[in-house]
């Protein structure tokens, strides 16, 4: 089945629908992609997984009533809209080309270029961790491009 929105809904019903930050598109990103803040606007996420503190935004696709779909991508200076992921909500995000994600809770960190990419989890105390910012909701094996997963934000 085609997946046609990006926010799916909080766990509980105490959350009333998403959290919505908008700014100016500076580059070209699509929905479902990691984004940041900037002084200009809206930007492709390009921070390393092991770099903390990450805010979890995500571009939000443009509605249909706009002449857009969950694939119609933002161009540099549109007004972008993007949901700020908060505990407990379930999003469609994309996960980089190459991730065989072979159970649900698996944990998906920034892969620096917009993209997830299935989290580095050292069993061991002080080797190189990354931020875990979501879990898989679904199995899935993006193959050779870039997939639309359901995600639980961490």
């Amino acid at each position: 089945m085609a997946k046609r929105k990006i926010y799916l809904g909080a766990i509980n019903s105490g959350l009333n629908g998403p959290l919505i930050a908008e700014g100016l598109a500076v580059d070209a990103f699509t929905p479902g992609e990691l984004l940041v803040q900037t002084a200009s606007g809206l930007a492709t996420a390009s921070a390393a997984a092991t770099v903390f503190g990450a805010q979890c935004l995500i571009a939000k696709e443009i509605s249909e009533s706009e002449g857009g779909t969950i694939a119609t991508a933002y161009t540099i200076g549109d007004t972008a809209s993007a949901i700020v992921a908060r505990s407990g909500e379930f999003l469609n995000v994309a996960v980089a080309a190459g991730n065989n994600i072979t159970s649900k809770g698996t944990p998906l960190s920034s892969n620096g270029d917009g993209t997830l990419k299935i989290a580095v989890t050292p069993a061991t105390v002080g080797a190189t961790s990354e931020q875990v910012l979501f879990f898989a909701d679904e199995i899935i094996n993006t193959g050779a491009a870039v997939a639309l997963v359901q995600v639980r934000k961490a």
